[in-house]
């Protein structure tokens, strides 16, 4: 084989695994950083946050997944403590930059890398301004792109990031994996 033809097998193959991870999250026309970018899940007013305890309102949004899950015929997610450390990066980082790129200009994938977790498949979820893990849940049911990731029979693990920023949005991640 011509270093030619190696450099364009291994370029197809990273470009079909960026394009697998971001797929269901990113639609043509869409201009990285809007905020409300064709695929993203945005509260279309700002809300009433009230929820006190990050950690019960992460764990209501992991049970609701579940529950759509259950619903739907499939395995729950185990929710892991190196997802949600990750996923909680990743939700201040879109308080910053509101996109599945990150504030470095790097692909929202890296996340894994840099805490040397590979896998077979991941995906991503994000959202702002939703006063309740139910509230949250159903605006991602309702979008085919994260329904997509919420319930891809592919997926084992969940990580949820919440950050509530100083006017007291919040914001959200949820990272899918599968080692």
């Amino acid at each position: 084989m011509t270093k030619k033809r190696i450099f364009n097998a291994v370029f197809l193959l990273f470009a079909f695994m960026t394009i697998s991870l971001t797929a269901p999250t990113t639609l043509a026309g869409w201009e990285p950083g809007t905020a409300a970018a064709p695929g993203e899940v945005a509260a279309s007013a700002k809300t009433d946050q009230n929820w006190e305890d990050p950690k019960a309102f992460k764990a209501e949004v992991v049970r609701l997944v579940n529950v759509e899950r259950t619903d739907n015929g499939m395995n729950t997610l185990e929710e892991t403590q190196a997802l949600a450390d990750m996923a909680d990066i990743r939700a201040e980082e879109s308080a910053v930059f509101f996109s599945h790129t990150r504030p470095d200009g790097s692909n929202c994938s890296t996340i894994f890398s840099e805490h040397h977790m590979p896998y077979r498949v991941a995906g991503e979820n994000l959202s702002k301004g939703f006063s309740s893990p139910e509230k949250l849940v159903a605006a991602w049911m309702n979008s085919a792109s994260h329904r997509k990731n919420i319930l891809n029979e592919k997926f084992a693990d969940i990580g949820i990031g919440l950050y509530v920023n100083e006017d007291g949005k919040i914001y959200c991640s949820q990272l899918f994996y599968t080692p």
